[in-house]
């Protein structure tokens, strides 16, 4: 089996591959970025661009499975996603999985438009699909704080709620979908510590501990 992952040169990207790359079962890894140079073996790169869709169908040609995983450019989010998606059912790629984020929907302009608009293409036109919705990353809290040192505002979601999970997580849970079976036409959310807090008081015996943690960003 052929996966392929396609925005490999980013965080996320590069975590997915190195998980397939450690997981047995005898499948190769396509590394699908704009700069191809940069992908290590065993895993093959390959040229591949959101913003020349004629790129893609090259980029993803062959593959059984495939991982979309969205740009940063959030001006361009929707149409860079529907393009990668329409790629992928041109080139023949027979099962598709989608980096969402959660809460998705239409009413949601600013963020989850993008979002929902890939997971409306590929639901409609994909062979076989699954959705994972990623909530937002705990390691961006140290990016953040970085960036409030330096510029001496701590920006944040105001009353919004948000769930936190870890990128290593997200990378874990894409790539089981991945090389495993039984993921064919479902959705889902990257779970919260919450949740896995709950979950594991249920299946464990042992006490378990919540700790909050506060971040302190104080002026230089």
């Amino acid at each position: 089996m052929k996966i392929g992952v396609s925005g490999a040169s980013g965080h996320l990207g590069r975590a997915v591959v190195s998980e397939l790359l450690q997981r047995p079962g005898g499948h190769e890894v396509v590394a699908i970025t704009r700069t191809p140079e940069t992908v290590s073996g065993p895993a093959q790169g390959r040229f591949g661009d959101y913003n020349r869709p004629e790129s893609l169908a090259e980029a993803y040609a062959g593959l059984d499975r495939l991982l979309i995983i969205p740009t940063l450019d959030a001006g361009k989010r929707g149409a860079q996603n529907v393009a990668a998606i329409d790629g992928a059912v041109r080139a023949g790629v027979k099962h598709i999985v989608f980096i969402s984020a959660a809460g998705a929907r239409q009413e949601e302009p600013a963020l989850g438009v993008p979002y929902w608009w890939g997971e409306q293409r590929l639901i409609a036109t994909a062979p076989a699909w699954t959705n994972l919705r990623m909530n937002f990353y705990a390691e961006s809290f140290v990016q953040q704080a970085q960036a409030s040192l330096a510029q001496g505002v701590l920006t944040g979601l105001a009353a919004n709620r948000v769930a936190f999970v870890a990128r290593g997580d997200v990378a874990a849970a894409a790539a089981g979908i991945l090389i495993g079976d039984g993921h064919a036409g479902a959705i889902y959310n990257a779970i919260d510590i919450a949740a896995i807090y709950e979950k594991g008081k249920q299946i464990e015996s042992l006490p378990l501990r919540q700790f909050l943690v506060i971040w302190t960003v104080a002026s230089p």
